[in-house]
């Protein structure tokens, strides 16, 4: 802050300087961005919606918006998860596959036999493909939640998974003799765009559930699915 200096009683009247109005606009915007960096930081830009919802305190009902972390399990095991702590919780050697948290509207079915998998980007070079199943119990799972509650439900599970003998996983570019029973990996799909007719590929944590000396079975369908809701808006519509 500059220090200010007193005039002499004997000082004449200093005269009026012109107002630069550039500078006055400048200041002025610059501290418009201060402000909206500080409604930023404090989250208070959340509290409109691009649908003119409101942020809501209660629980979600179907056609509200909402902000899910989620985290698929194979028995005990993360196999992908949108929550830091779940991913910074893991072990080394068994991290699973980070994404973004979901976004969805409670209670929103997607078409389980024509419908595209949702692919959501990860820190892979294919983003990870969710099943529409899976997406549809999310969806109707976080219904019934506030803010900050979590529920597991039961998923797919042991119905998605393949048997591989030690040729055809070889073939794969799997390492045979040292995938054991535990063992995460990553499968590679292709998802089809029907509206576009186009393929793009995508990816599924799977797990080695059982193995023999001639053929293991690779489990990419989720026992579990944990979700917690993150952020929250009612809709006006």
């Amino acid at each position: 802050m500059a220090v200010q200096s007193k005039s002499n009683a004997g000082d004449k009247p200093r005269q009026k300087k012109n107002i630069n109005w550039t500078q006055v606009g400048v200041v002025a915007f610059c501290v418009l961005l201060v402000v909206m960096c500080i409604i930023s930081f404090s989250n208070l830009g959340n509290i409109f919606n691009q649908n003119g919802g409101t942020t809501t305190s209660g629980t979600l009902v179907a056609g509200d918006l909402a902000y899910v972390d989620y985290t698929m399990y194979i028995g005990d095991v993360p196999m992908v998860t949108s929550s830091l702590d779940v991913f910074n919780n893991s072990p080394a050697d068994r991290l699973p596959t980070w994404t973004q948290t979901l976004g969805l509207v409670a209670g929103q079915q997607m078409d389980v036999v024509n419908g595209t998998p949702l692919l959501i980007n990860s820190s892979y070079e294919y983003p990870f493909r969710m099943l529409n199943q899976e997406y549809n119990q999310i969806a109707t799972g976080v219904v019934g939640l506030a803010v900050g509650e979590s529920r597991t439900v039961e998923s797919t599970g042991s119905f998605f998974q393949t048997t591989y003998t030690k040729d055809q996983a070889e073939e794969m570019g799997i390492d045979y003799a040292n995938w054991t029973v535990g063992t995460m990996g990553l499968m590679n799909f292709p998802v089809v765009n029907e509206t576009s007719n186009t393929t793009t590929m995508a990816i599924r944590p799977a797990l080695v559930t059982n193995k023999t000396a001639d053929e293991m079975v690779l489990q990419y369908g989720y026992d579990t699915i944990e979700m917690k809701v993150v952020q929250a808006y009612r809709t006006n519509a």
